[in-house]
């Protein structure tokens, strides 16, 4: 049953090259989302669904994250929806906020992936004793410490975009992507709703540790991670801020082995990158599994530099953010998508 109700009778298409903002209400919040669709005409189109990291906004995700996804998309001919995280504003003490000189109140937003995990094993502790905390949602409650994302239902409005752009739109595969926990979100969404996407795309967003999920039916999935990320590390568990992650290579081998996967290959790439790709093959359903480790990168997309997509456009211009760049720099996105749509 659809949740919310859209405040437009009839879906605007944006213009060329340009994104629409839709507004709604969801569960009793007020939601948004971008949707940008090419110029090119065709009978059917793939849809991505593209989900900011933490304290990151939509357009900051299509502009900088990922240096210009429409871009990208364009060349494709794919429809891209941008949703936006839950959201608010905590006070700074000091009167600073160092994006935002002269602003005294620090932006939060997130996707609410815990909540599902949780009740995978509601015992498993995902942060150390001196954790760097961060703020708490007014609409969470009786969370342990550790719970440092909103307790929207963030799986349910995602679920409800894809059915209203299939209804809307003539779509052939559907596919989820994101950053840090926008990847999160992403790797939580195919495993929760296996039957709306036929593949996945999580870039350093690493699952707690023990609390990682797996499809109940196969989907394709490309898991990437940075050597140097210190915020979800894709290999040493322990972040920086004393948060508990699972290495890159066990999430592959837990979906390789739910999918029964026959064949294993890892190859070293001596690109621009530097990366070491480990991929599962041969499975059911003909699924791929792929895991891609950068050896000289840390917490961001693949050629783009840490710290980008905290911004704002004028599709979002009620958030306290400075503007958006158009960084135009797909040489990432072309290089993670390709593997992904090969599938």
């Amino acid at each position: 049953m659809i949740k919310y109700l859209f405040l437009f009778s009839i879906l605007f298409i944006p213009l060329a090259h340009s994104m629409e903002r839709i507004t709604l209400n969801y569960g009793g919040e007020a939601r948004s989302y971008l949707i940008y669709i090419p110029d090119v005409k065709k009978d059917s189109y793939d849809l991505m669904i593209g989900l900011h990291g933490y304290s990151g906004s939509a357009t900051g995700f299509e502009k900088e994250t990922t240096g210009g996804f429409n871009l990208y998309a364009e060349e494709q001919g794919i429809i891209v929806v941008y949703p936006q995280g839950s959201y608010f504003y905590q006070s700074i003490e000091s009167g600073s906020n160092e994006m935002n000189p002269g602003i005294s109140e620090y932006y939060v937003s997130s996707w609410n992936h815990l909540t599902s995990l949780y009740e995978l094993n509601q015992d498993i502790k995902i942060c150390d004793d001196n954790a760097d905390l961060s703020p708490i949602y007014s609409n969470c409650s009786n969370q342990d410490a550790c719970h440092w994302t909103s307790c929207s239902d963030d799986l349910g409005f995602i679920k409800d975009i894809v059915i209203h752009m299939k209804n809307t739109f003539s779509i052939n595969k559907t596919y989820v992507m994101g950053l840090s926990n926008g990847g999160m979100m992403a790797q939580m969404a195919g495993c929760k709703y296996p039957d709306l996407f036929d593949g996945v795309l999580n870039v350093v967003g690493m699952h707690p540790l023990g609390l990682s999920c797996t499809p109940e039916k196969p989907t394709n999935l490309v898991i990437y991670g940075g050597m140097l990320d210190k915020s979800t590390p894709p290999v040493n568990i322990t972040s920086s801020r004393g948060y508990f992650y699972e290495p890159i290579l066990l999430t592959a081998s837990s979906w390789s082995s739910k999918f029964n996967c026959k064949d294993k290959k890892s190859t070293s790439i001596d690109t621009i990158f530097q990366t070491k790709e480990t991929v599962f093959y041969n499975c059911d359903n003909n699924v791929t599994i792929t895991a891609i480790l950068n050896l000289n990168s840390g917490h961001s997309w693949p050629g783009l530099s840490p710290g980008e997509g905290y911004c704002r456009s004028d599709l979002q211009s009620d958030i306290i953010y400075p503007e958006c760049r158009d960084i135009n720099k797909i040489n990432g996105s072309k290089y993670l998508l390709d593997r992904l749509f090969s599938y």
